[in-house]
């Protein structure tokens, strides 16, 4: 493998995100049959201003990047170098995903081979416990005249490879250089056995910094998998790139199917609060629209602030996430359904609205319409946005798992999560009791899993005295 060509890179940039960032310094060597046979050195415009913490690092200034070309004009010359070679880089995924990002600005695909000379590092010298290129630097005694320049850094890499050359016999090089390119670039950070070690079950799994906090909650109901497409997405997604720059470990909740899983995603992304995701993580008061007869009979719409909802009150039209949010979407229903605009409190002030002066309002502001007719086409408006009525007569046990393996119950009752009930082969049942308040994200789980799968879902009713026992026992 070493005998055919690898081009080994290093890349140095204005120091942002790989989708908005730009290259400012690319050196290529490429190598065939132990001989340096072609390379680039070259400064790039970025087009930007550079940063000063960057000419800190590399010593490059604005001024040096004034006259250097920009990416395109030596986008053929390096395509051409790197072309059929083994691409190798340290840290292998930065360097990558960058020069992956110009060439998609100039419309061209790049996908060489990869191989990472960090995760290389780990795997031959398993004992040290660091494995920077400037470790690799002082360990090995490498001449380096320009320390964070891409030509002198590149360079490094190469002596590297020719370092393990004359420590390691060439199967065991062989089997490692093989195993690098078998796999997916992995996080620098992340250890080969935890990524080994994970379940191809259901579950949820989080991803965690280097101090324990959290940066993703992910579910799936193959977790192995599903974690290993990140890794092999990251490139084309800023949130992937960044939490594979930052990964150490990787926690597992294994759940006994896809349910579970999904509840438990929602439940810990709350409580965790992790940087990367986004839209579960809201734990803000729930802005409730809710039904309020005026002294004449008609039904006004009022909005609400609540810490907790009855999901069983038949006065609630629609939970929202804003107040703007609220706002517009009842505006639309105003249009739609010729709502009265003073009734559903879009617009303010005595007498008939202004809406009925263009008659897209009835007249229900000024007694003109019928009392009944108008509160029914106003229900009928709110509809699909009402929480469904509990489509059962007591609490339920949803069970997950194959009955002859250990079964997970989940205990729901009016959309809520009361608890789990775990029933090990040839044990007592215990149970777990989650917080049983109502939230939003998990009845929406609720009802897409119970419509999507409902005539297959396995569940049995208990009654209200069976769950107040778990609940006191």
């Amino acid at each position: 493998m070493l005998e055919g060509p690898l081009v080994f890179v290093d890349i140095e940039t204005n120091g942002l995100s790989h989708i908005k960032g730009r290259v400012i310094e690319v050196a290529a060597i490429r190598v065939e049959d132990g001989q340096i046979t072609d390379s680039i050195d070259q400064l790039i415009d970025p087009e930007t201003e550079l940063p000063a913490f960057i000419t800190g690092l590399t010593g490059i200034t604005g001024a040096d990047l004034k006259d250097a070309p920009l990416f395109n004009a030596i986008a053929d010359k390096l395509y051409g170098l790197i072309d059929g070679a083994v691409f190798v880089a340290h840290n292998v995924r930065f360097d990558y995903a960058f020069l992956k990002q110009e060439f998609k600005r100039l419309g061209r695909e790049f996908r060489p081979k990869q191989l990472c000379t960090m995760r290389l590092s780990r795997t031959l010298y398993p004992q040290e416990r660091s494995h920077k290129l400037q470790s690799l630097i002082t360990r090995y005694g490498f001449e380096v005249h320009r320390r964070h320049r891409a030509y002198d850094d590149a360079a490094v890499l190469w002596d590297f490879i020719k370092h393990t050359q004359q420590h390691f016999d060439p199967e065991t090089l062989q089997a490692a250089l093989a195993k690098q390119l078998r796999q997916p670039s992995l996080p620098k950070g992340l250890a080969p056995e935890i990524l080994a070690g994970l379940p191809d079950t259901p579950g949820v799994y989080v991803f965690e910094d280097d101090k324990g906090y959290p940066l993703y909650v992910g579910k799936s109901v193959h977790i192995k998998q599903r974690v290993m497409s990140h890794f092999t997405s990251d490139h084309e997604h800023v949130s992937e790139f960044k939490i594979a720059q930052h990964i150490h470990n990787i926690r597992v909740h294994e759940t006994a199917g896809e349910l579970s899983a999904l509840l438990l995603e929602s439940r810990l992304v709350k409580e965790l609060q992790p940087l990367y995701n986004k839209q579960l993580r809201r734990t803000q008061k729930l802005l409730v629209a809710k039904t309020q007869p005026n002294d004449n009979g008609y039904l006004q719409v009022v909005l609400e602030e609540a810490d907790e909802i009855d999901p069983a009150g038949d006065s609630i039209l629609g939970v929202y996430a804003t107040r703007g949010k609220a706002r517009s979407a009842i505006e639309r229903l105003v249009k739609d359904f010729m709502l009265c605009p003073k009734l559903t409190g879009a617009e303010k002030g005595k007498g008939p609205c202004f809406m009925r002066q263009l008659h897209k309002c009835l007249g229900a502001c000024a007694g003109k319409e019928p009392v009944s007719v108008y509160n029914q086409r106003l229900l009928e408006a709110f509809a699909r946005k009402r929480i469904q009525d509990w489509p059962f007569s007591s609490p339920i046990i949803i069970t997950e798992g194959d009955a002859t393996d250990a079964r997970t119950g989940i205990i729901v009752d009016q959309w809520r999560v009361i608890g789990h009930l775990q029933q090990e082969p040839y044990c007592e049942p215990t149970f777990t009791v989650q917080q049983g308040s109502f939230d939003m994200d998990s009845y929406k789980i609720l009802q897409a899993h119970l419509a999507a799968h409902g005539n297959a879902l396995n569940f049995r009713p208990i009654s209200h005295e069976q769950l107040q026992t778990l609940l006191t026992t």
